[in-house]
């Protein structure tokens, strides 16, 4: 039986590794994804398989993800974790989400974890957040080695948005923001 049911924005692609980690902590797992060939190659990987649902929507289409995350709360129940990966181009997906959030988990905790470009940890921004939310901001920053500098890889995102949701800390850095100015180019 599943412990709960969690969200994953981004969790057939950057977030795999994330998905697949919930799914064996026992989660029941809606994710969105926009390709169904990455959600088979996700779903190869997973040991429950009848514990993930796939939600195919580009998010970019606010309403028809509304209308995707209302058909999963009334399959599935509210979402009780909430790992979201969206990109600074759907500024309306996040709001959308807690506005669901709020209507469908009026008193139970919910968590969101809310990964975030790093640029964005420059611009400190937060969501208006519903009251029975725990919100976390993961930012996704670089790695530098011997005077080079690269960007992180899924794998390396996956394992820092894991330990961040293990360990429960406000504000995680995976990789590395500072000093900005060497970041990849």
């Amino acid at each position: 039986m599943a412990q709960g049911h969690a969200l994953v924005i981004g969790g057939t692609g950057m977030l795999s590794e994330v998905t697949v980690w919930l799914n064996k902590k026992g989660y029941f797992v809606s994710v969105i994804g926009r390709r169904n060939e990455r959600y088979h190659q996700l779903m190869e990987k997973v040991e429950s398989p009848e514990n993930i649902s796939s939600i195919l929507v580009d998010y970019h289409k606010t309403e028809e993800l509304r209308q995707s995350l209302i058909e999963a709360i009334e399959n599935r129940g509210s979402f009780d974790r909430v790992v979201a990966w969206v990109h600074s181009s759907a500024p309306d997906v996040i709001p959308a989400l807690l506005k669901l959030q709020e209507q469908y988990h009026k008193k139970q905790e919910f968590e969101l974890f809310h990964v975030k470009s790093s640029t964005g940890y420059f611009k400190q921004e937060t969501p208006e957040l519903p009251a029975n939310c725990t919100y976390y901001e993961i930012f996704l920053g670089f790695k530098q080695y011997s005077g080079h500098s690269r960007w992180l890889t899924h794998e390396e995102i996956s394992e820092g948005v894991k330990d961040s949701i293990h360990h429960g800390r406000p504000q995680t850095i995976v990789g590395q923001i500072e000093p900005w100015e060497q970041r990849p180019h």
